[in-house]
């Protein structure tokens, strides 16, 4: 096995990390990239944590995709397309634009599918931040390629989990946009919470 040092592709600073992480990040430059058989600069925002945050603070990274969701056939029992009906806005052709998040930290598939549908239904404000300072980061294990499947998982879920039977719901979901979105979260006694 040959051992490569990781530059940075824009600086050319080595990057020096502790953990197992598919991201590399540039303290010297703030460019973030992604080694997978070649080299991809990432678009990135890293959220600031809200004044008085108390507790070890530490930042998760989320794939945010901004989607184009068009329904083109839907039928439900006992209830209606609770949360896709409030995304689409062009009702006449049961489209609309949404963002999609997808955690991208190595979780449980509760912690994954809980964090996921939670910022999809209701996307978290923060202000944003240029650095990540001394505050640690989580590893990413997801690739964007992976994010854009997971996608349609994180929207039929939300929506299967409402009042209903959801009979039939064909749809497409096209990803415009992806980047990755450094969360604040504290560790307290129920484990990790957001905290922007």
């Amino acid at each position: 096995m040959k051992v490569v040092q990781v530059k940075c592709p824009k600086c050319n600073t080595p990057i020096m990390q502790k953990q197992r992480d598919m991201l590399f990040y540039c303290p010297n430059c703030g460019v973030m990239h992604v080694r997978d058989g070649g080299i991809e600069v990432i678009d990135y925002e890293i959220a600031d944590f809200a004044k008085g945050t108390q507790g070890d603070r530490v930042f998760v990274p989320f794939w945010r995709l901004y989607c184009n969701f068009s329904i083109s056939q839907q039928s439900s029992s006992g209830g209606a397309l609770y949360k896709l009906s409030n995304w689409i806005k062009d009702t006449a052709n049961n489209a609309g634009d949404l963002f999609v998040w997808v955690l991208a930290a190595d979780f449980d598939q509760a912690t994954f599918k809980r964090y996921s549908t939670m910022f999809t239904a209701v996307p978290p404000r923060y202000a944003s931040r240029m650095e990540f300072g001394n505050v640690p980061r989580l590893p990413a294990a997801v690739r964007k390629e992976e994010a854009v499947k997971l996608a349609d998982f994180v929207v039929v879920t939300m929506e299967a989990e409402k009042p209903g039977i959801l009979q039939e719901l064909q749809y497409s979901l096209q990803v415009k946009d992806a980047r990755i979105v450094y969360l604040a979260f504290v560790s307290g006694s129920s484990g990790l919470v957001p905290s922007m």
